[in-house]
Order: structure tokens, then C-alpha cells, then sequence
């Protein structure tokens, strides 16, 4: 921390290309490409940068564009702009308002998006807050996740403690973009403690307390404690176990 204070800042306003190395504050305001790691307190880009290493940070704030070819480490991350990582995330605290596209695993505490956000690898974290709109091609593990549906998101299987995905109506931002879907979530495995669900599309929905809710379509439902089922879902066949 005390080495980290002692660098040299980093300021862009122009354009400027450099080799990377290890500085106290970096911001971009113009644009930037850094070729090499980067490993600095903290990270501010209001314009563009492209970068060809790894990044290393106590916080990154990307309020313009950011393309990173390698893995982004940070006690902080938060995305306003529109980023794309070519890399794993690793981050305990990450709140996406902007676009994020991950093509690596995303390993956090809590992750809070409330925009859009695509990953390829697997996610885990302690707890997940959905107010947009996600789509995770791997594995989703969570102590809590809460979905509200805006729009159409998705991920391959989940796992967690307490499951919540329920639709909420469109409106304001969501409403205003008519991009993203009917509101809806689908995946082939969910497994926890208590799940509740609404508009989602499983085969197979495995816990102990079990709301299957409006608009779902479940192939498969395995419960070991409580199951109630809403007249307006789709249950294939249903098993205590």
C-alpha cells in the first residue's frame, strides 16, 4: 500500500502509448494504449484505453471504454462505460451500470449489475444482485442470488443457498432501449435452499423449499421439504426426495 503511494501518477489527455509499469493514480481522459501489465492504486478512464497485459488495482472506475487483454485484479471494479475483459475478473466488490463483457471466469464478494453484463467462464461469489440483464455461459455459484427480470437473461446451471428470480415489469431505462427481451431467465440446472422463481425455463430444479411461480416451465422439480406450485406454471412431473 505505502510502495503504491509513493509512484508517480499517470495522466492522459491526449493520445499516448506506453509499455505499462507500476504508478500511483492512472485516469485517462483521452486515449490510451498500454502494452505490457499495469499496476497502479487506482484506475480512471473517461476516455478510451486498449490495453495487452494484466491489470492490477486497489479500485478501476470505467466511465468511458476499456478493452483488456488480460485478467483484471481489484479490490473494486465498477463499469459505467463499456468494458470488454479477454480474462478472468477477480474482484470482491463489482457493480456493472454500463456494459461488460467478460470472456473468462468472474470470481467476487457481491456483484451488483445494474446493466448488462456477459461471461463467459463460470461466477462465484458470495452474493449476486441482478437489476439488468445477465447471461453467463458457465457455472453460477452463490451463497444468494437475487434476479429481477427485465429482460431475457440466462445461465447454464446455478447453485446457491437462496435462489430468487422474479420478473419485474419493464419500465424507465429497460422500457425506454426495447432491447433485451421479454422478461425471462433460463437454464438447465438450479440447486439450493429455498428457491423462489417466475418466468424461468429449467429442466431440472432441485432444493428444499420450492415456490414455482408464475409464467416457469420446469421439466423436473426435486424438493426434500416444501413444493408449491403457481396455476399459472408448467411442471413436468414433480418427486419428494
Amino acid at each position: 500500500m505505502e510502495e503504491r503511494h509513493l509512484r508517480n501518477d499517470l495522466n492522459v489527455s491526449g493520445l499516448s502509448q506506453t509499455a505499462g509499469g507500476a504508478f500511483h493514480r492512472v485516469s485517462i481522459d483521452g486515449m490510451a494504449k498500454v502494452n505490457g501489465n499495469l499496476d497502479c492504486t487506482s484506475l480512471s478512464v473517461n476516455g478510451t484505453l486498449k490495453m495487452h497485459g494484466a491489470l492490477s488495482a486497489e479500485s478501476a472506475t470505467i466511465n468511458g471504454m476499456c478493452t483488456l487483454n488480460g485478467p483484471l485484479n481489484s479490490s473494486r471494479v465498477r463499469v459505467d462505460g463499456l468494458t470488454t475483459i479477454h480474462g478472468n475478473l477477480s474482484s470482491p466488490e463489482l457493480e456493472v451500470n454500463g456494459k461488460c463483457t467478460v470472456r473468462g471466469r468472474v470470481d467476487g464478494e457481491r456483484i451488483d449489475i445494474g446493466g448488462m453484463i456477459t461471461i463467459d467462464g463460470d461466477v462465484q461469489c458470495e452474493s449476486l444482485n441482478v437489476q439488468g440483464n445477465i447471461k453467463i455461459s458457465g457455472f453460477l455459484n452463490a451463497g444468494s442470488v437475487e434476479i429481477k427480470l427485465h429482460t431475457s437473461s440466462s445461465a447454464k446451471e446455478i447453485g446457491g443457498e437462496r435462489i430468487d428470480i422474479r420478473r419485474t415489469e419493464q419500465s424507465g431505462f429497460w422500457k425506454s432501449i426495447g432491447l433485451g427481451g421479454t422478461p425471462s431467465f433460463k437454464t438447465s440446472l438450479i440447486e439450493g435452499d429455498e428457491i423462489v422463481l417466475e418466468d424461468t425455463e429449467a429442466d431440472i430444479v432441485r432444493g428444499s423449499k420450492v415456490y414455482i411461480g408464475r409464467g416457469c416451465s420446469i421439466k423436473l422439480v426435486e424438493y426434500s421439504g416444501e413444493l408449491e406450485i403457481d396455476p399459472d406454471a408448467k411442471v413436468g412431473s414433480s418427486q419428494r426426495i
